[in-house]
């Protein structure tokens, strides 16, 4: 017994020890890939199937090698070497097969052995092939072989090879070449030709002259050899590792023990690096011993490294002391007798010291004990007896001249025992590295492809954690690396490159996974729980991580964790604000002044903190959800949040209950909350104390936790279970008996009642008590069924009380009785005395009755159990009526009285002679009903059926009645088709034949295959579906009947169908669309139908949900017809019951049914077609329902007219005659008018009462009655007539006049028509080598990168742009500054309170509004989000910004404003929205949107400069904006302008216009020589010269205008072509001040040239204030000469030709006033300030005219409704006042002031200013320039341009995560207020006026806020088109355009349908990605502040807004300065204390 007892006990410990492993094995976390890779590289040419002849079926990776942290990476694989970048991009691959000369490289492997990069930066790739061949190649450039070596370095095939560069011996002849570093090579022995001679260990010289082994003119021997007695039965080696360490290297090998010795052990060898030979070569075993003592004995791979302190200590290191952490595999077979290795591995480790110490006692063994220490397969190894030391023979074996030893083996073994085994697993790489004190390995494996990894705790414990699986095929190799600084590490696999992070804590999104729930034995190392940032987090990465409880490590053993919450975790819902105390355990503690809150959902409660309990109080009762009807409680999630981190980092569920919904006593009291059932007054509730009935009876509740009783579900008053069946016969009184408990005192109670629910009608009677037993009174119980024989009906038990109110008995056992029917289903005898014997059912008077109820005498009936028989069977049918002469038919004979059981039927006879046998068939037996039995064989006949059953009694025999006859068949097959059908199967097969419908089992057969029968069979026919087949396959078709086989020909198996195209692929709600299909082999189905499938998505809306999705799906079919094997039509389904009804997106695809072709269902995924479905059209009827003919074309309006439809898929009735449509449009439709008018009616023949056509449009499957159309009556006609003929004589006289008119016309409308036909003929010929020239020239984008703005220069130009006030950079200096930054150190934490910055923003924003102006409110909101930003707090702001949008949404519900919500920036919440939005952008922008709207604006800038453009008007002969085209033709020619440095050497050609400025073409030469470089930092056009080089020794500075006297005429500004420059004309820029060429151009040596003009510049302040530089040209008659004077031109003076011994008296500008303007002695007057002119004469004096110099970069940009005007004044010549007061100015290509007529609206008429043109005008000005023409070219050139910008920005991918949290946020508020139904595009609405209208619109009209570029007013205009264009496609009202609208609308009315489309898939991608949590959203926010932090002044900024919001404070009602003032009351007291205001 003791003996059973101990086993028992050994059992249970084995099970619980078990379960321990079997837990920590379960522990391991399965790593997703996904989120580790940073970047990935596959093998280019990956391997080719064994069966593919045509390429490598070997080709894998090798090895890889990085030059650096961010530098090259470079991979070598079988015949490639590959050059990359640090992503692992493809920079350069090279094919070392080719290099060898080879031409098949399919079948030729090279593999690299060697990939590795020297000291002099040389890399060197040494193949398998050719010797195993090395090179030194340029790593720039992997074709540049710089030399190559001679072979023989590395090893064979895939036979092991080990490199490594390390120092090396100086040797005799100094040091090497590569600074002292040599290359070790360990090589695999082979017996190839050509490798058997290389060495097993060599050391390498890296020299010019080769990998040489001993330097020239040495002896020395850098290598060892292999014992040349066996050299052709070599030892077997595999070198797996080598690594250099303290003046050793060292290689480390699976092998074989010696040779021929059969055992395969593991060693480690080594070379002395200082020696000058190998002669020290001495090697060690190395043992791995599992747990078991069994031995690893094949190492796999090693790495040495450090340890971790927890390993140090373990290991008892020191600091400075190193590990080999290696992993073996065992062998195959018995130990150590195979270097095959087995998926059994080990990791096990080795202090260095003590391997250092075995490498000593080796050596000395060799010394002292002779040959046994001796390596046997080295050629030359010799041991000695000497007894000398060893320790200074280590590196040096020899002892004067005297060798003491050469190449030593340890024969002792250096043992580990194994800290990690698994038995399912071949490791295949190691790499360790440590993470604080801990030690973690990452293995890779073979063959499964997954990395390992695995904490090292102990030399003897480690835990495997984690597995993450690389998803590749094949194994890891050895190669990796770990980057330690950037956490990043590099795996090479056979056919994958990964470049990957370490860790991934981001992985573990609770903290039980972060750091595993059993204290060290799971968790991640590198891990820990931020428990204030609710992350898993690295150390490093959380904040304050070594204060209390902010960071737990992987080995806490306690999460943070509500662990109570006092008094309960659940309140009654009606009771509100009651104190709570939370109890959280690893509670960390706060900064000073941060608080901890309470979330009870959105209701936030501050917490105060007394050790780890925190008291908050719950929310009130309007912020309590309400209860969801059905249930008893409402949960919320209680969360505590901290305002340090502004994350709710722990959470649990709290309740809200509400008692009353419980209706009975057992429910209330046994439910999960303190609810009490108050007995008399049938209520549950949870204050018991209001139960106030006289003598109440309250049953408390059992989660009640006072101790009252009764209480419990068992105090309550109830049915006790029932002990017996309770049976009613149907209409027959009975009484019953229930037992109750818990009654109340009889004395409380009035009466009882018992009731049945029977059939929903409720049959009662009264009922009596009697203790604790209730007696129902007689009462007689029905129901009306006919079918059913027993009916299971409900007890109710009733009570009432004195108050006479009424109580029903809970009943937890579910007491019934069952009613029931004798005669019901009882038709015969047998039924009726086979039911069970309890009902008392009997056969009497030829029916079953009641005992009870039977009239007859006793003996006369026929009962269960007194002998009597049932009458004579009487046979009625048989099934089936037939069968095959053959047999074998089950037969079912049916009738009444066939026995009582299947052993009471005797026999069945076919026939008077023929048996049908039962045996086997009891299972088909009905009780008196039917009986079956087998058939035998018989000829064909028909025979009649008869059986015998056995009596009551046992003994008589009583005989069938009744004629049923039985038929023998004989069936036939006469045909069948189709004959052939796809191989797949699945087609429907009719057969044909006689008498098919013969037997029971009727089967039919392909060959062996069934086909299966789907429908009955008939007499002459039958239909099956094949099976699936192979293509080509014949087989006979066969029929069985009852195993009687027929045969018929025979079916062939034919190709499937294949569907290759599917047009078109769009279609309305409704249907109808006719799809053509397209394909091959599709005439072989039968059936072809399309099947489009709808995943209606319902998608959880809730910003804070996180839950998945519930789709539901709809399938819609709709039969094709077949037109042949190619093609094939269908029409789409209507599927407007999937829209109505889903409650989200829909998913649409859609597939085919052709037979059994299963392919085809999934056409639509497998091919990346949609299929997408748009809304119903809706058309206009007639106004007034009638239509008048009045020429011939009718237009019928409408919307979404063009959704997925044609002109030619659209039928118009015009009565029963068909119309063509003309043309189609979205609001509008036409169509040709029958000439003569059709009959009455429609076109079904109806609708005929009022006598006239009725119009009728056929839509798809829509039909829409238009209304009546009439013609002109006959009577009319003539009447017109009559008055025609009446004018005829009018027009005779009219038509000399006309004649002579038209004549004058006719030439200039041929010339119109000329001018059109050339022009449309140079749209077309110039369209694609524009789009060349403009692809070349933002091709450089990619280069040079784009100019975008400084961070500090975006936020600025988004958040104040047009504003007084912006933020300083710097902090002022304040008399008091510490009191200063104390006071707004104040300021700034209230800002940061969110209560108070909600009470901030709605106290500007909606008190005495009408004070503050709009800039300072935009001023306040700007200075305010610098102010969060710069804070940290944007997560604060963005949640008062939603507080804020909610309860406007809720507002505008009273109102019809809804849809312009969130449109306007005049308050502060508005501008602040709009500038958060623009700050969460930014990534998105700089990252993904910048490139296309960059490379756009390039595009629009490169196609607007193609053709002439006014510099004065910014009118262009290219635009997109029609209004800013050139309204004349101008000729222009294209010229090149050569540009040249200061050495006359060509820099730059650069085209031109001849009819350019000169400022243009100065502005198209700096564009051309500066790229992309920012605009700030490049000079302007008025910062150089243009200077031309006209001949040898002249030059031309050439300037816009020549001096001129001052008049009131308007003058032309200077071109090219006034210069008469020619093409191909050199050309300097030269810097106006300091006469330095752009570009290096050097200086202009004015000294010795000939100058033909003079250049000055003077300066003339505008009329708005500015100053502008005038470049002026003037000729002069002399040239320079030794004595004669010369003219420099200076910035801001006029330098004259004066005589070098005049004087130089200096003139200011107010010196004179000349009075004339041009005298003849050659003086010139220049404008200056107030129109002062200047006379100077030549004859007098020189005077300097002087004046004040404004710096252009100080000018501020003017309104952008004069840029036209102001953008060009710097080019445009000299303006005065007088020219401006008349009205006159320059002009360049047209002194037109007007080019057409423009209709501006002012202001003050509708409140912007707009301005469009009449179309009519527009189209006159058209006819006669045709300049539509060019707007249509320039769209052609650009519009792929447009097309990508769109798309980037509708890019749901690249979507913030900010973006996507908000439009989730306006789709909770729409279904919040049920606005979906009252207004579907109220949420579209929202995010347009948040995206588009706040952001998008106005950085594509305005590309400069981001780039640093200066965009010209004709680019702009373009720009406009563009903005305003994606503006118009989100608008959601459909706009029809008429007369009045702008012909830019024109432009892109098509293109706006496709772009709407474009921008609801967006909404749509977006809402239905993944949602967005509140932490990601605070991450984001953090991202964003980050990018924004440190570029203002934070003092200066609040300073700014303190100062702002004092001065709108005085303004403010008194009211409002209350309202703010006692918050801001202590920072004012702080300012006043230091006098700082």
């Amino acid at each position: 017994m003791e003996a059973q007892r101990s086993h028992v006990t050994i059992l249970v410990v084995c099970l619980i020890l078990l379960g321990l492993l079997s837990s920590i094995v379960s522990a391991e976390w399965q790593g997703d890939l996904s989120s580790y890779q940073i970047a990935s590289f596959s093998n280019p040419h990956p391997p080719r199937p064994l069966n593919d002849p045509s390429g490598n079926h070997n080709a894998k990776f090798n090895h890889f090698f990085l030059s650096g942290p961010d530098g090259a990476v470079y991979v070598g694989a079988v015949n490639y070497l590959y050059r990359l970048d640090s992503s692992l991009n493809l920079l350069q691959n090279v094919s070392t097969c080719q290099e060898l000369g080879e031409d098949r490289c399919d079948i030729f492997t090279n593999y690299n052995k060697i990939l590795i990069l020297d000291n002099q930066n040389r890399l060197i790739t040494c193949g398998s092939e050719n010797g195993g061949k090395c090179q030194f190649r340029n790593p720039d450039d992997l074709t540049d072989v710089l030399f190559q070596p001679e072979p023989n370095v590395a090893g064979f095939g895939e036979l092991f090879t080990v490199s490594l560069i390390a120092p090396g011996t100086d040797g005799p002849n100094g040091a090497g070449p590569d600074g002292g570093d040599w290359l070790y090579v360990a090589v695999a022995y082979s017996a190839e030709v050509g490798y058997i001679r290389i060495p097993p260990v060599s050391r390498r010289l890296l020299s010019t002259d080769g990998l040489l082994i001993s330097p020239s003119g040495t002896e020395s021997s850098s290598f060892t050899a292999f014992d040349t007695s066996n050299l052709y039965t070599p030892i077997r080696i595999a070198y797996v590792t080598g690594f250099s360490y303290d003046g050793f290297t060292y290689f480390i090998t699976s092998q074989e023990e010696d040779f021929d010795s059969n055992v395969f052990v593991s060693k480690m060898n080594r070379v002395c690096q200082t020696s000058p030979t190998f002669d020290s070569y001495t090697e060690i075993t190395l043992q791995c011993q599992g747990s078991d003592g069994s031995v690893y004995s094949l190492v796999q791979v090693a790495h040495i490294g450090p340890a971790g302190q927890d390993l140090a200590v373990s290991l008892g290191l020191n600091a400075e002391d190193m590990v080999l952490f290696a992993v073996f595999a065992k062998n195959e077979g018995a130990d150590r007798t195979s270097d095959v290795p087995i998926d059994q591995s080990a990791l096990c480790m080795y202090k260095m010291s003590d391997i250092l110490d075995a490498f000593i006692e080796t050596v000395r063994g060799c010394i002292q004990d002779g040959d046994d220490h001796s390596v046997k397969y080295l050629q030359g190894s010799k041991c000695t007896t000497l007894p000398v030391s060893p320790d200074m023979f280590l590196c040096h074996p020899f002892e004067g001249s005297n060798e003491v030893y050469k190449y030593a083996k340890g024969i002792y073994v250096t043992s580990s025992n194994a800290a990690l085994e698994l038995s399912d697993t071949l490791m295949s790489s190691i790499i360790t590295t440590t993470e604080m004190n801990h030690t973690v390995a990452i293995i890779g494996t073979y063959y499964s492809g997954e990395l390992l990894k695995v904490h090292i705790q102990s030399k003897t414990t480690a835990r495997l954690y984690e597995r993450v699986d690389l998803d590749i095929t094949g194994s890891v190799l050895k190669d990796v690396k770990i980057n330690d600084a950037t956490r990043e590490m590099y795996i090479l696999t056979e056919q994958k490159f990964l470049k990957m992070r370490v860790e991934n804590c981001g992985q573990y999104t609770t903290c039980e996974t972060c750091i595993g729930t059993d204290a060290e034995m799971d968790g991640d190392p590198y891990c820990g729980w931020c428990t204030l940032q609710r992350q898993c987090t690295l150390y490093s990465e959380c904040k304050m991580p070594d204060v209390s409880t902010r960071w737990l490590a992987y080995n806490t053993a306690q999460c943070i964790e509500i662990t109570n919450v006092d008094p309960y975790n659940n309140l009654p819902i009606t009771v509100t604000e009651q104190q709570i105390t939370v109890s959280v355990e690893q509670l960390p503690d706060l900064l000073t002044n941060m608080t901890y809150e309470c979330w009870f959902g959105s209701y936030v409660s501050q917490a105060t903190k007394t050790n780890e309990d925190l008291r908050c109080v719950s929310p009130p009762g309007n912020r309590i959800p309400p209860i969801q009807q059905g249930d008893d409680a409402v949960q919320v999630t209680l969360s505590i949040h901290s305002s340090e981190t502004s994350v709710s980092f722990v959470d649990t569920s709290f309740y809200f209950y509400e008692c009353s919904t419980h209706t009975s006593c057992v429910s209330c009291v046994g439910s999960r909350w303190a609810c009490d059932w108050c007995v008399f007054e049938n209520r549950c509730t949870h204050v018991s104390s209001t139960c106030s009935g006289d003598n109440e009876i309250i049953i408390t509740g059992q989660n009640n936790p006072a101790l009252s009783s009764p209480k419990g579900p068992g105090s309550c008053p109830q049915l006790l279970a029932q002990n017996t069946e309770v049976l009613l016969p149907n209409g027959i009184e009975r009484s019953l008996q229930v037992m109750t408990t818990n009654l109340p005192d009889q004395t409380k109670i009035t009466s009882f009642e018992c009731s049945f629910d029977i059939e929903g009608i409720r049959q009662s009677t009264t009922a009596q008590r009697n203790d604790d037993t209730i007696m129902c009174d007689m009462k007689a119980y029905t129901y009306t069924s006919t079918d059913q024989a027993e009916l299971i009906v409900k007890l109710t038990i009733e009570w009432t009380d004195t108050s006479n109110n009424p109580h029903i008995l809970d009943d937890l056992f579910s007491n019934n009785a069952t009613l029931y029917k004798c005669g019901a289903l009882k038709p015969d005898c047998s039924r009726c005395v086979t039911a069970r014997p309890e009902l008392e059912c009997v056969w009497c008077n030829a029916m079953c009755e009641l005992r009870e109820s039977c009239t007859t005498a006793e003996g006369e009936w026929v009962t269960h159990n007194n002998n009597a028989s049932c009458p004579d069977p009487i046979l009625q049918g048989v099934y089936p009526l037939s069968g095959p002469i053959e047999g074998n038919t089950i037969v079912s004979v049916m009738g009444t009285d066939i026995g009582r059981g299947f052993h009471t039927v005797l026999n069945v006879m076919i026939g008077a002679d023929q048996e049908c046998h039962l045996d086997g068939l009891e299972a088909y037996y009905e009780i008196g009903h039917s009986v079956s039995c087998l058939t035998q064989s018989r000829v064909e006949s028909v025979v009649q059926i008869s059986l015998t059953v056995r009596g009551g009694d046992g003994t008589t025999l009583q005989e069938s009645k009744g004629n049923v006859n039985f038929q023998y068949r004989v069936p036939s097959i006469t045909s069948f088709s189709p004959r052939f059908g796809p191989a797949a199967g699945g087609t429907l097969i009719t057969i044909n034949g006689m008498a098919l419908n013969t037997g029971r089992n009727i089967q039919a057969f392909i060959g062996d295959k069934a086909c299966i029968i789907t429908s009955p069979v008939t007499e002459t026919e039958a239909v099956c579906t094949s099976s699936e087949g192979s293509v080509g396959q014949t087989e006979v078709l066969k029929m069985s009947f009852d195993g009687a086989d027929k045969t018929s020909e025979v079916y062939t198996f034919s190709d499937n169908p294949v569907i290759t195209e599917v047009s078109p692929t769009t279609s309305i709600y409704s249907g109808g669309r006719e799809m053509v299909v397209r394909g091959t082999h599709l005439d072989t189905a039968q059936m072809a139908s399309l099947v489009v499938t709808i995943a209606s998505q319902i998608t959880k809306r809730s910003v804070r949900s996180e839950g998945p999705n519930d789709i539901e799906f709809v399938e819609f079919f709709k039969s094709c017809a077949v037109e042949g094997s190619e093609f094939m039509r269908c029409k789409t389904p209507n599927i407007t019951s999937a829209i109505s009804s889903s409650l989200s997106q829909l998913n649409v695809t859609f597939g085919f049914i052709m037979d059994g072709v299963s392919d085809l269902l999934t056409w639509s995924e497998d091919n990346d077609v949609d299929l997408e479905f748009f809304p119903d059209p809706e058309y206009d009827e007639f106004e007034n329902g009638l239509f008048e003919k009045k020429g011939e074309l009718m237009t019928i309006m409408g919307k979404l007219i063009n959704n997925a439809i044609t002109e030619s898929e659209i039928i118009i009735y015009v009565g029963p005659v068909r119309s063509d449509v003309t043309f189609i449009e979205e609001t509008a439709l036409g169509c040709i008018l029958p000439k003569e008018q059709p009959p009455a009616g429609d076109f079904t023949g109806q609708d005929k009462e009022r006598g006239l056509p009725v119009v009728w449009v056929v839509h798809s499957n829509l039909e829409f009655r238009i209304g009546y159309i009439s013609y002109p009556s006959a009577n009319a006609t003539i009447a017109v007539l009559a008055v025609i003929g009446a004018l005829i004589f009018i027009i005779l006289v009219c038509t000399v006049i006309y004649l002579t008119i038209r004549l004058k016309r006719a030439r200039r409308d041929a010339d119109l028509l000329v001018l059109k036909k050339d022009l449309l003929e140079d749209v077309k010929k110039g369209l694609s080598q524009r789009k060349f020239d403009i692809l070349r020239l933002t091709s450089d984008v990619e280069e040079s990168g784009m100019p975008f703005v400084s961070h500090r220069d975006y936020a600025t130009n988004m958040l104040f742009i047009g504003l007084e006030v912006q933020p300083t950079t710097t902090d002022e200096e304040y008399a008091e500054y510490a009191m200063v930054e104390e006071a707004m150190m104040m300021f700034s934490e209230l800002l940061g309170n969110k209560n108070f910055l909600l009470i901030f923003i709605q106290t500007l924003d909606t008190r005495s509004r009408s004070k503050i102006s709009v800039k300072e409110r935009q001023s306040i909101a700007s200075l305010l989000t610098v102010t969060m930003v710069l804070n940290d707090t944007l997560d604060i702001l963005t949640d008062v910004l939603l507080t804020l949008m909610s309860q406007k949404i809720k507002d505008a519900q009273a109102t019809n404003q809804k849809l312009l919500l969130f449109s306007k920036t005049d308050s502060v919440f508005e501008k602040l929205l709009s500038n958060w939005v623009s700050l969460c952008l930014y990534d998105q922008l700089k990252n993904h949107t910048a490139y296309p709207l960059f490379v756009l604006y390039r595009a629009i800038k490169y196609r607007t400069e193609q053709g002439p453009i006014d510099a004065v008007t910014g009118q262009a002969e290219f635009s997109l904006n029609f209004e800013n085209l050139l309204q004349e033709t101008v000729n222009f020619n294209i010229l090149t302008l050569v540009v040249l440095n200061r050495e006359g050497n060509v820099i730059k050609e650069v085209k031109v216009l001849d009819v350019d400025t000169i400022s243009q073409v100065k502005e198209k030469i700096l564009d051309a020589l500066h790229l992309n470089k920012p605009y700030s930092s490049r000079p302007n056009a008025n910062q150089v010269s243009l200077v031309w080089h006209q001949r040898k020794n002249e030059r031309l500075i050439l300037t816009d205008k020549s001096i001129r006297p001052l008049t009131n005429k308007p003058s032309p500004l200077k071109t090219l072509k006034d210069f008469q420059v020619p093409d191909r004309a050199p050309v300097t820029l030269v810097d106006e001040g300091t006469g330095q060429a752009e570009s290096c151009c050097g200086p202009v040596h004015q000294d010795q040239e000939k100058i033909t003009h003079e250049y000055f510049t003077i300066q003339v302040e505008n009329r708005y204030g500015g100053h502008q530089d005038q470049h002026m040209a003037m000729e002069v008659d002399s040239i320079f000469t030794e004595e004669g004077g010369y003219c420099i031109p200076t910035k801001g003076s006029i330098q004259h030709k004066i005589p070098p011994d005049k004087p130089q008296p200096e003139l200011t500008s107010k010196a004179v006033e000349a009075e004339s303007t041009f005298t003849e002695e050659g003086g010139y007057c220049i404008p200056t300030k107030g129109s002062i002119q200047q006379k100077i004469s030549h004859n007098e004096p020189q005077l300097e005219l002087t004046t004040n110099v404004t710096d252009s970069a100080q000018q501020k940009q003017y309104e952008r409704e004069t840029a036209y005007e102001h953008m060009y004044l710097d080019n445009a010549g000299l303006e005065d006042e007088e020219q401006d007061q008349e009205g006159f100015r320059d002009w360049h290509l047209t002194q037109k002031k007007e080019s057409f007529t423009i209709e501006e609206h002012r202001p003050e008429q509708q409140g912007s200013k707009l301005c469009c043109i009449s179309l009519n005008k527009q189209s006159q000005w058209a006819a006669n320039k045709v300049p539509f023409q060019r707007v249509l070219s320039s769209k052609s050139v650009i519009q792929e341009y447009v097309d990508n910008m769109f798309q980037t920005i509708l890019s749901v991918e690249s979507a913030p995560k900010a973006i996507k949290f908000l439009f989730d946020f306006f789709d909770d508020q729409a279904d919040m207020y049920d606005l979906k139904s009252k207004d579907p595009e109220i949420k579209c609405a929202w995010k347009n006026n948040i995206l588009p209208l706040r952001f998008w619109s106005n950085a594509i009209k305005h590309p400069d806020y981001i780039f640093d570029i200066q965009p010209t007013p004709s680019v702009e205009a373009s720009m406009d088109v563009i903005g305003q264009l994606f503006h118009d496609a989100h608008d959601t009202k459909t706009d029809k355009l008429g007369q009045e609208s702008s012909i830019n609308k024109f432009l892109y009315s098509r293109e706006k349908t496709k772009y709407q489309r474009l921008v609801r898939q967006y909404y749509k991608g977006v809402e239905e990605s993944t949602p967005v949590t509140t932490q990601d959203l605070n991450t984001e926010l953090q991202k964003a502040s980050q990018n924004f932090t440190g570029l203002f002044s934070k003092l200066s900024t609040l300073m700014q807004l303190w100062d702002l919001l004092l001065v709108v404070l005085k303004t403010k009602d008194q009211s409002d300065q209350k309202h703010l003032g006692c918050l801001l009351q202590e920072v004012k007291e702080t300012l006043s204390r230091g006098n700082a205001l």
